[in-house]
């Protein structure tokens, strides 16, 4: 062990807050759902003897008559885990926890555009990830969890460097995440001009995403993307216990954590910490985190619920750089030969701290608020620089909630705001084989960020509703060069109106159908404003598109075949273009028009479960299939004196791959014996807008068995080893498009993912 290691902690959970009062024998109480905390309603509530007490009402609010005998409740609701309530008399202020049920993810309520309904009833195309996702993975990325949701995609070579697009949108980043807001416990991690990365959160920690494909502006302003929204994991209610895991595995993977639970009635609290250290798959690919999360929910009154997040990261990691076909063929761990002479890698510590505030004014009147900074110092070799950085930036995020009554059209409004501030102060050297060499430049950033939303959702009936948002946004660029005074000036980008109109109509399970209209916009980051010569460009806009969307979900053959389709035509203007004009130097313009057309399906059906009372207690295959016909609709290459030199109308899209298919398999016994299996496909990706060079097609198996019980009162074990690229294959996940060579060099696309891999892992849970 080369430095001190940290410990980590979990927490996850639904929350059902019940008021108790012992007088009489009568208990009321709210229930809600554990990690977005909406009140559910429609909960039925039973006790030992299976008799019906009571059902939720509006606001989750239920009232039973328990006799004295009576200590055990049962809560129950389809889409989330049965939840059996220890009842003492004693206490009258209860937080209990209602977890989701992964197998019938369409009846979980979500957040999306703030509706508080089931997935199947929310009017968008939203894919929802839960701990089962992540824990059928290794546990070192939430690539294949990501890649479960059909039209998101995660690109990941090695642990230093990941890519995540929504139906195409941010596949071109260069690095890090774009086009795409990135929220955790609602406290957004994106940075002001649009840069995420998300390196510093412990997948493990993550108990649920929501994921939102297409603009979102009706609430979360710009992005063409979508959004990711993570909650941190939440302790059981009535747990408390402290758990050790370990995991070993291929080039020389290392990993140990503990986690403390503890879902106390007045505070639930989740802290987190531990180590990791990976060689790599390449040479000069290692990659070492120390890690602390902490997480707490605190309930002062049936009406509010505070949250304190408090994460530290650090990161040293090796980038070993592109490599060209002739270089793959020959050896594929091999490091880029000017990444490994410079020592490229990335050394960085994050600090992130949010507080966050849910208040119930009332049983139509709700606000959400949250407040954060986030900052962190970043030194960067690369084999062009050395890069320098330190970065702060801080912020909120507030939103009113109003349910209105009408008698007729009743409609719920809300309206919020986001801001968030950013300022980078950051200096290039030369870099001497990985050592600061003389001063380049010395560039501060000050960049700021603002939006205003609106949403309204109108009952047109008992099962129609219909909304309408709308959002707007400013954003402006303050760069000061302290070296090169003609490089200062700002950049500030026109404030747009984005709106989105949505109907929904459920028919029955089999059938609910949805239609939406959005608009949104992105605009490039402060890195990609700066001209070959290091001038702001004047003439760079945001990107723009408009999306026309229909989904169709449902339930058929008794509930146990869930299905989600969704067809959509996005039209894109000024998608950003990058070219690389010289080593290092890579600028953008907008290009006229892409057209994104594509076909989503999600399908998984539950072939048997606890009910069929045998040794299997769970057997469910599932798929996600992606369709994309993406392509150039007017995208023209110009020289310096604005002649065509080249024409890449109805090119395919860059980097998209028009057929993307994932499958899996899930069994669980009695004895407590599991199996995951997933296959994923790939099809041929164009590397260039040029439609010249491609990367093939490929297939990826991944295995994973276990067994998980708990022993006694005291004790969970769960072990478990698994297989990746089962199959042995040989490809790229990650891609560097529109790559250059440079001096007669051939481009250097590829950065090759690893090939069949082991691991294994170990934890036990104490139960205190």
């Amino acid at each position: 062990m080369k430095s001190f290691r940290y410990y980590y902690l979990l927490m996850t959970f639904v929350v059902l807050s019940i008021s108790a009062n012992a007088q009489d024998g009568i208990i009321t109480g709210h229930i809600y759902d554990s990690q977005t905390r909406q009140p559910l309603v429609g909960v039925t509530i039973k006790n030992q003897a299976d008799a019906l007490l009571a059902q939720s009402e509006q606001g989750g609010y239920f009232s039973i008559n328990l006799n004295s005998a009576d200590s055990l409740i049962q809560v129950l609701m389809l889409g989330y885990k049965t939840q059996w309530v220890t009842i003492d008399q004693n206490n009258t202020d209860l937080n209990i926890q209602l977890e989701e049920d992964a197998i019938n993810l369409s009846e979980v309520r979500v957040t999306g555009f703030n509706e508080g309904r089931s997935n199947k009833e929310t009017a968008g195309s939203i894919g929802l990830i839960t701990t089962k996702n992540i824990e059928r993975g290794n546990g070192l990325s939430i690539q294949p969890a990501l890649n479960s949701i059909p039209g998101v995609k995660m690109e990941q070579s090695t642990l230093s460097e990941a890519r995540i697009s929504i139906r195409g949108n941010g596949v071109r980043a260069s690095y890090g995440i774009r086009n795409i807001k990135i929220y955790v416990n609602e406290i957004p991690v994106t940075e002001a001009d649009g840069t995420t990365r998300i390196e510093a959160l412990d997948i493990n920690s993550i108990g649920r995403a929501e994921i939102i494909k297409g603009p979102a502006s009706s609430i979360y302003g710009a992005g063409v993307g979508g959004v990711i929204n993570f909650q941190l994991q939440r302790s059981p209610y009535q747990e408390q216990s402290i758990e050790m895991s370990g995991q070993v595995g291929s080039y020389n993977l290392h990993r140990f954590a503990t986690t403390y639970r503890n879902g106390g009635d007045k505070m639930n609290s989740y802290v987190s910490v531990g180590w990791q250290e990976y060689d790599g798959y390449r040479e000069h690919s290692s990659d070492m985190r120390r890690f602390i999360t902490a997480n707490f929910q605190l309930f002062p009154s049936d009406k509010r619920i505070i949250t304190v997040l408090l994460n530290r990261t650090t990161q040293h990691s090796q980038i070993p750089g592109g490599l060209t076909l002739d270089q793959v063929n020959a050896d594929p761990t091999q490091a880029n030969a000017s990444n490994l002479d410079k020592q490229a890698g990335r050394y960085q510590n994050w600090t992130r701290i949010g507080l966050g505030q849910r208040y119930q004014f009332n049983s139509q009147f709700s606000n959400s608020s949250s407040v954060f900074t986030y900052f962190y110092d970043l030194d960067h070799p690369l084999p062009y620089a050395y890069l320098r950085n330190y970065y702060q930036s801080y912020g909120g995020r507030t939103r009113f909630t109003y349910k209105a009554d009408f008698p007729v059209l009743p409609t719920q409004f809300t309206l919020g705001a986001e801001y968030n501030n950013g300022i980078t102060k950051g200096s290039q050297f030369v870099n001497n084989q990985g050592k600061e060499g003389a001063i380049n430049s010395t560039i501060d950033y000050d960049n700021n960020n603002f939006s205003l939303f609106y949403q309204s959702i109108t009952e047109l009936s008992e099962n129609t509703d219909f909304i309408v948002g709308l959002s707007y946004n400013s954003l402006n660029y303050n760069i000061k060069n302290y070296l090169n005074s003609t490089q200062s000036g700002s950049k500030k980008f026109d404030p747009q109106v984005s709106p989105r109109i949505a109907i929904s109509h459920t028919f029955s399970d089999v059938l609910s159908l949805h239609g939406s209209v959005s608009s949104g916009f992105s605009p490039p980051s402060s890195s990609e404003i700066k001209d070959v010569d290091g001038l702001i460009n004047s003439t760079i806009q945001a990107e723009k598109a408009i999306n026309y969307e229909i989904n169709a979900k449902g339930n058929l053959l008794k509930s146990k075949l869930a299905y989600d389709l969704s067809l959509f035509k996005m039209d894109m203007k000024g998608e950003l273009i990058a070219q690389s004009v010289q080593q290092g130097i890579t600028i953008y313009n907008n290009s006229g028009k892409t057209i994104h057309n594509g076909v989503e399906l999600a399908l998984s059906y539950q072939l048997l479960n606890e009910e069929n009372n045998n040794i299997i207690t769970s057997l469910r295959p599932f798929t996600a299939i992606t369709y994309s016909d993406f392509k150039f609709d007017d995208y023209k290459k110009l020289n310096a004196s604005d002649e065509i030199i080249a024409n890449y109308d109805g090119n395919e899209l860059t980097g998209i791959a028009p057929w993307v298919v994932m499958a899996g398999l899930d069994l669980e016994t009695k004895l407590g014996l599991y199996f995951y299996g997933s296959y994923f496909y790939n099809d041929k990706t164009p590397l260039n807008d040029a439609n010249i060079d491609y990367h093939p097609s490929y297939h990826i198996i991944n295995t994973k068995i276990g067994f998980k019980k708990q022993l006694n009162k005291a004790f969970v074990v769960d072990v478990y080893g698994g297989i990746d690229n089962l199959l042995n294959k040989k490809y790229s996940s990650i891609l560097s498009l529109n790559a250059t060579g440079f001096g007669g060099a051939a481009p250097a696309y590829y950065n090759p993912s690893p090939e069949r891999n082991g691991y294994a892992g170990l934890s036990i849970k104490y139960l205190l």
